[in-house]
């Protein structure tokens, strides 16, 4: 513990000498660091969720001051995101006390409990699960190890859950990100945090969906009672039934259990309990996930963000329909699958046109990818948008000779000819190469002609190679759109590409993407290109 707080940085105010400074000290003798204690300058809770926005931002908004902020750890003091009790002893009123921390207790996402004092009398106001409140009067000074997160004084029901607004829902996925990196003591790796996360995520939507059907009764996924090993037992045994429940999508894992601690288990239920997923716009749904889409960048593999704009604005180009079956064969977490889906959606009207899209994504859009991180990621969004989560598969699209032994479930799905759409963004850098040995054994003409010499295959930039896995999978006029390097189509290194292309492909666009798209990423100038099979 750090030396505590002089007292002689003191404020003006008879409540400041004979209630806050008394309490400061309590506090530190209970167990709490001073790092943790803000008091000077005193902290400030937004007044309005406009204000909580710009806050996020990093500007200038308007607050209401508080007497003591207390943060979860010495190291994050300060941070709105580590923000664990808001403490006042301004009023004489135990009900204006009570009524106060409500209020900014509503404003801060992260605060579990006010602590109210008087210097006589006191009260506990916990924040619960579902956003209600819970007042235990004159329990004295609160100590580091009191349980803070607290579940609702009635189980939750799917009728009590509120969809959440894009920003919010956004920033509850950063937060968890951020508890589980900086805190558990189980999952240490990043990529194993993340799918954990991702089990996490595929167990509320499976609450939800199931409580559509039946909303006024109990939900899964809510905090149990007596504490977070209660919580946590309850969601490990939830999680192996729902692997046995839905074998589709744990088709490639291994894991039988939730790799998180029980503290971080119980974090994630309870920011995520009383929130209703599975009726938020599609659009929105899919701009959260954007977090976990970064999160899960593998820039060494080749893997790049495409940027929401590229997307869509390269969905637009393809002119999607419903009577089109498409598949993104490096799909990562099906930025372009979704965007698709949100495409056909919008060309229908009301709740039939959902179901009519919700359908046509589960019977014609396809996905693979062989990061099974990514994979689980995009049946997370597909099962949020309305399922189509069983075609997106772990898998190497390219090496179709290991597909009997290593990925069997995709012998069917990928037949030649059985797609009027692809459209992908693969992996390329120079050092990402199909073999020659690989490219012989899959007979990619597309490496013959750039060995230039009969009977002869080159290794070469497996982006280059994905133009003939599509053209393979697309039916006689398929529309294949692709990021690719814009190299590959001016450099005298690639003068064999045009000859290659000219019996297969039709140039039918270009859409120029700016450098900076993938800046932090790559150098290279990249164009997405619109394609007609011949």
């Amino acid at each position: 513990m750090t030396d505590a707080l002089p007292l002689s940085r003191t404020l003006s105010g008879p409540e400041h000498q004979r209630v806050r400074l008394p309490v400061i000290q309590a506090l530190q003798q209970a167990g709490w660091d001073s790092g943790q204690l803000r008091w000077s300058p005193e902290w400030r809770v937004p007044v309005s969720p406009h204000d909580a926005a710009k806050r996020e931002a990093g500007a200038t908004f308007n607050g209401w001051p508080v007497d003591l902020a207390i943060f979860d750890d010495a190291s994050h003091a300060g941070d709105w995101q580590h923000l664990l009790l808001i403490c006042e002893f301004k009023s004489p009123r135990l009900a204006q006390g009570k009524s106060q921390l409500e209020i900014y207790l509503a404003r801060e996402p992260r605060a579990r409990m006010g602590y109210w004092s008087n210097g006589s009398d006191d009260v506990w106001v916990y924040k619960l699960a579902d956003g209600g409140f819970q007042h235990l009067p004159n329990r004295g000074i609160p100590t580091p190890n009191e349980n803070f997160t607290k579940a609702s004084e009635r189980p939750l029901k799917f009728s009590d859950l509120a969809v959440p607004t894009n920003g919010r829902l956004r920033s509850i996925f950063e937060r968890l990100l951020d508890v589980i990196v900086a805190r558990d003591s189980r999952s240490t790796r990043s990529e194993s945090q993340l799918n954990a996360l991702c089990n996490m995520l595929l167990l509320k939507l499976e609450s939800d969906i199931n409580g559509q059907f039946a909303p006024d009764n109990v939900v899964d996924f809510q905090l149990a009672r007596g504490g977070e090993y209660r919580t946590a037992q309850s969601m490990r045994q939830k999680f192996q039934a729902l692997r046995d429940l839905r074998p589709e999508i744990f088709t490639e894992s291994q894991e039988s259990d939730l790799h998180l601690d029980d503290h971080t288990i119980q974090e994630v239920v309870y920011e995520l309990s009383h929130l209703n997923l599975v009726e938020l716009r599609p659009d929105a749904i899919s701009a959260a996930f954007q977090v976990f889409r970064r999160a899960n960048l593998k820039a060494g593999d080749g893997q790049y963000f495409t940027p929401q704009r590229v997307i869509q604005a390269a969905i637009k180009m393809l002119d999607i329909r419903p009577q089109d079956k498409i598949i993104d064969p490096a799909c990562g977490t099906a930025g372009f699958l979704v965007e698709a889906f949100l495409s056909v959606v919008s060309k229908g009207t009301g709740e039939a046109g959902d179901a009519r899209a919700r359908t046509w994504a589960h019977r014609q859009v396809y996905g693979v990818d062989k990061d099974s991180i990514n994979v689980k990621l995009a049946r997370a969004i597909m099962i949020s948008l309305g399922d189509g989560s069983a075609n997106i598969h772990v898998g190497d699209s390219i090496r179709a000779d290991r597909w009997s032994r290593d990925y069997p479930h995709l012998e069917g799905p990928l037949r030649d000819g059985s797609f009027t759409v692809v459209v992908t963004n693969p992996p390329f850098g120079k050092n990402l190469k199909v073999s020659t040995i690989d490219a012989q054994r899959n007979k990619y003409s597309i490496a013959a002609a750039a060995a230039n010499r009969q009977n002869d295959y080159a290794s070469l930039e497996i982006g280059l190679v994905f133009m003939e896995r599509a053209y393979r999978l697309l039916a006689s006029g398929g529309r294949l759109g692709i990021v690719l390097p814009e190299t590959y189509f001016f450099s005298s290194t690639y003068r064999w590409l045009p000859d290659w292309l000219k019996s297969r492909f039709i140039l039918r666009g270009v859409l120029n993407i700016p450098m900076e798209a993938f800046q932090g990423f790559c150098r290279a100038k990249t164009n997405f290109y619109v394609f007609e099979k011949v």
